[in-house]
């Protein structure tokens, strides 16, 4: 397929669709392939931009200006500052830009009171602005009383010299939740044959993974899959979002994600349940004859040492 009816097929896809086609719409719908964006446009952001259309949404950033201006609209509307729910209910992004730019949700107030004085905009946003300096006076003492709190609680709660473990899930083979990546890779390695999976490679470099799945009965596809704590870090990184073909996380926090997401969680809570205990209980079954095996073929020079080595116990002693 040429530059030329690749840019067609675009503008033919927003204009049924009347938004902007992601990939999976312009290859089921045109017979557009991933590879095809690539080679000519650089990805489906360059080829939007080619076809006159201008990207949005997940995955492409957003000018500082657009997001700020599109949360104040939204605070008009609600007569307040807006929770990050309400937000993404009326607005017209996810919460992800903000956190890029701002670090945390209770930043973007001060981010717009900046960016007013900068354009000079604040006759124009009067009522937004005077929202947040509402807001700010009545935050502000009750912030103290909270950071004293978790000085006096939290803080001497945790000990600085020894790692945090996640909740228990009490499996021979992980004890406890994972906390971060590394632990979602192992997480993954113990269900992925009940999900279908057969891992080929693990990479440093973006994905992290590529494994084949069993997508009909005997028949295989390969995957490109990107491992995450959660599934917004995957924007947080700044991978792209046509460069994998899914997300293996523990939680799943972006719910705009284009791409298939594994929540692991989910999946361990319902192998672990009573329906299926049986099916994630079998990676230990399987280890635990491996161990009797190993025990068994013990040589008699091993069985000697290994018994020179246990304490002695005397009859007084034992009672």
């Amino acid at each position: 397929m040429s530059r030329v009816e690749i840019l067609q097929a675009i503008r033919s896809c927003a204009r049924k669709l009347k938004h902007n086609p992601t990939r999976r719409e312009l290859r089921l719908t045109a017979r557009v392939s991933e590879e095809a964006l690539h080679k000519h446009f650089g990805g489906l952001k360059g080829a939007l931009e080619k076809a006159g259309l201008r990207p949005s949404g997940s995955g492409f950033r957003q000018q500082e200006s657009t997001v700020l201006l599109d949360w104040a609209r939204v605070a008009r509307k609600l007569g307040k500052i807006p929770t990050v729910t309400e937000y993404e209910s009326r607005g017209g992004f996810s919460d992800m830009p903000f956190h890029t730019r701002y670090g945390n949700w209770t930043s973007v107030p001060d981010a717009f009171q900046r960016f007013a004085r900068k354009e000079k905009i604040q006759g124009k946003w009067k009522d937004v602005l005077g929202m947040i300096g509402a807001q700010a006076s009545v935050v502000k003492g009750s912030m103290a009383k909270v950071r004293a709190s978790h000085q006096r609680t939290r803080k001497q709660d945790i000990f600085q010299d020894r790692p945090l473990y996640g909740p228990l899930m009490n499996l021979p083979e992980m004890v406890h939740e994972p906390l971060n990546e590394l632990g979602v890779v192992f997480a993954f390695g113990l269900v992925a044959r009940q999900l279908g999976f057969s891992v080929l490679r693990f990479q440093s470099a973006f994905p992290d993974c590529e494994a084949l799945r069993e997508v009909v009965r005997g028949q295989l596809q390969r995957m490109k899959l990107e491992f995450e704590f959660e599934s917004r870090n995957f924007l947080r990184h700044g991978h792209r979002i046509d460069g994998c073909d899914g997300i293996v996380c523990w939680k799943h926090n972006w719910k705009e994600c284009p791409l298939e997401v594994i929540e692991l969680s989910k999946v361990f809570h319902r192998l672990i349940g009573t329906s299926g205990n049986r099916e994630i209980r079998e990676i230990a079954v399987i280890a635990g004859i491996a161990r009797d095996r190993e025990n068994q073929n013990l040589s008699p020079q091993r069985t000697q040492r290994a018994q020179r080595n246990l304490p002695r116990i005397d009859a007084d002693e034992r009672g």
